[in-house]
Formats: C-alpha cells, structure tokens, sequence
C-alpha cells in the first residue's frame, strides 16, 4: 500500500528566528505535503517559501531537481493566507479568488496526482473575527464563498484543511461566543458527506489546536476528507510538540494519513 500523509499547521506569521526553527521542523517531518496557515507576504515566510524551492544538488553529476514544490499566493492587501509545501510535484495550485481580492491568500489549493489517483487539497485560512459588524460579515462572506465553490464544484477525491477559527456545535467545553452560521460552515462539510477525519477516527476523544491563557482548548483546525476518499483514511491526529514543548508556534499540529 501507499501511504499520503499531510500535515496542517498555523505558523502566526512568523519573524525569521521563529521562521528557521519552523523550517528545521518541517524538515525533519516525513509528511509529503505541509499546508501552513497564517501565512503573510512578510520576510519570515519569505525565508520558508526560498527555502523549500531551493534545488536539490546531485554531488555525482551536474544535474538538479526539485526535493520540495510550494504554493505561496501573496495578498496584495496585506491579508494573511496559506502556504502549500509539497514533496509531490504540485501539478495546479489556485486560488478562488482574483489575485486583487482580499481573500486571494486566504485560499490556497493544489491538484496532485498519487497512486494514480488525483487529488485536490484545499487549505483555508478562514478569518477570525471580533464582534464588530465589520469582522462577523467579513468571516460571513469568506464562508459562504468556499461553501458556494465546493458546491457548485464538487471536486472529486477533495480534502480541505486548515485553521478554520470555528467549532462543532458538539465541542466540549461549548462556548456561547460562536454564532449558528458558525456552526453551520462546519456542518456544510458534513451535508457535503465530508468527514471530520480526527472525529471519523476519534469519535470520542477531545483535543485541541489553540489553548487561550485561561487554558479555555478550541479545535480550530481540521481536515475534512471527501466520501470518496473515506475507506482511504487510516489516522487523524494532533503534534501537540509545536505548541507545548519547542513551542514554533501556538498551534498545534495536525496530520492526515491516508493509505491506498
């Protein structure tokens, strides 16, 4: 069998010194593909992007060839958006939007082909949001469009991942803060016969992505994995090691495996 494995992970836009521990990191991970989150057109996530579309040397002969591809779309409005680093030649990344739209960065997607089988991996950074009209409209809008894209597209053999700043009505502990079009962009997924792949594994287990300084946990980040991909779906967890012990970033990780 032949196994795919990605990981997501929020890397808060990150200064350079934080930038090259992330780097170390992700180069140590055995992952074929790396969707980070809170990316910006900033300098440290410049350093990640240069870094991971350097060409590998061949010591015995003059050639080179690519060890990493990476989709990095830039906002031209300073938004922050998604990076796609794969081990896998990426062969369309594409976002949505216009490259002069706000929300140009925020999707970031690629197809693949594995196991002869193609494979479309969308990475969402989905706005978090105050309780201004500005910043709930703005999440609002950002929702409704992935929502309309996947159902008017239908992408086959699709997984969408990402920090999605939004929880399962079911969420322990329950935080009365989330408005119910929150809740629905999750169970959009769901009506869409995606799965929550940590919940299709651990149906009764509660982790999280992001621990506030009250130690209140939020599952922000998720993978949702396509009906067509379901029996392919052998593990879904959290690394909680980037958030509690080298602490690269306040995110913990997740990684998806699938095997086929």
């Amino acid at each position: 069998m032949n196994s795919l494995n990605i990981l997501t992970i929020n890397i808060g836009n990150p200064s350079i010194d934080r930038a090259k521990k992330q780097v170390q990191w992700l180069e140590e991970r055995n992952e074929d593909i790396f969707i980070l989150t809170e990316t910006k057109d900033s300098d440290g996530c410049h350093y990640i992007a240069e870094y991971f579309t350097k060409d590998e040397c061949d010591l015995f002969s003059i050639n080179t060839k690519k060890k990493y591809y990476v989709f990095y779309p830039k906002s031209t409005t300073g938004d922050l958006g998604v990076m796609i680093i794969s081990k896998i030649p990426i062969e369309r990344g594409y976002s949505i939007y216009d490259k002069s739209h706000k929300f140009y960065s925020r999707f970031a997607a690629c197809d693949i082909n594995f196991n002869q089988k193609k494979i479309s991996i969308i990475g969402l950074y989905v706005p978090s949001r105050d309780n201004s009209i500005e910043k709930i409209n703005r999440k609002k809008e950002f929702c409704a469009d992935v929502a309309n894209y996947l159902k008017n597209t239908q992408p086959i053999n699709c997984i969408v991942c990402g920090d999605f700043n939004i929880l399962d009505k079911n969420h322990v502990p329950h935080y009365s803060t989330f408005y119910d079009w929150e809740y629905r962009f999750y169970d959009f997924f769901i009506n869409l016969q995606y799965v929550d792949g940590f919940r299709h594994c651990y149906p009764n287990l509660n982790e999280y992505s992001w621990v506030g300084r009250t130690d209140d946990g939020y599952r922000y980040d998720y993978f949702f994995v396509s009906n067509t991909l379901i029996n392919s779906i052998k593990d879904c967890y959290f690394l909680h090691e980037t958030r509690t012990i080298n602490k690269i970033t306040d995110h913990s990780a997740v990684l998806l495996n699938l095997s086929f």
